[in-house]
């Protein structure tokens, strides 16, 4: 392996992190995982064959990551994440006044806690896509799924998240 393919994988561990981040829910799990992702990518250097950008060839791998680890931690039956302080705290915007701030956490919290709650396979996709900019294409790739099945997924997951925020809205939901 090169050095110059060592140091590329390293320019992409803080995107693989947020992935693994926003859907595992927990600052020491996805960092766990992200190192996970690493370990492999660099082990498997050999096996990348470059028919799809690096990018994929990574994120699919953290991916899969994520998918051992939700496996493991017997996530994926109860289709729930708990989303820990410090992930809270990174993730609410710091550049409005107060009041906003404390609008903007109130929203952050309930729209994370609403995305932990979707089917880890919604979640997945609606997370690539929609936090962090997958094209559905690109979405599709990383998950070794066809681009249909991604874009079902997704608006599955907006149907998902419009009908609990809806129901908040009412009261409905605690």
């Amino acid at each position: 392996m090169t050095e110059t393919l060592a140091a590329e994988i390293a320019s992409h561990v803080s995107r693989m992190y947020r992935v693994a981040l926003r859907i595992v829910g927990s600052v020491d799990v996805a960092q766990e995982v992200a190192q996970d992702a690493c370990v492999k990518a660099l082990r498997g250097v050999d096996k990348f064959d470059g028919r799809a950008a690096l990018v994929t060839w990574l994120h699919r791998i953290t991916i899969n990551c994520v998918h051992d680890h939700l496996r493991k931690s017997r996530q994926i039956d109860r289709g729930r994440t708990a989303w820990d302080n410090d992930t809270m705290g990174m993730l609410v915007m710091l550049e409005a006044g107060p009041a906003k701030r404390a609008e903007q956490n109130e929203m952050y919290r309930l729209g994370l806690t609403l995305i932990a709650k979707l089917p880890e396979d919604c979640r997945s996709a609606f997370v690539l896509t929609q936090l962090d900019g997958y094209t559905y294409d690109e979405a599709a790739a990383i998950e070794k799924l066809s681009r249909g099945t991604v874009a079902s997924r997704v608006y599955r997951a907006r149907q998902i998240l419009m009908e609990q925020m809806n129901q908040y809205r009412v009261g409905e939901m605690s």
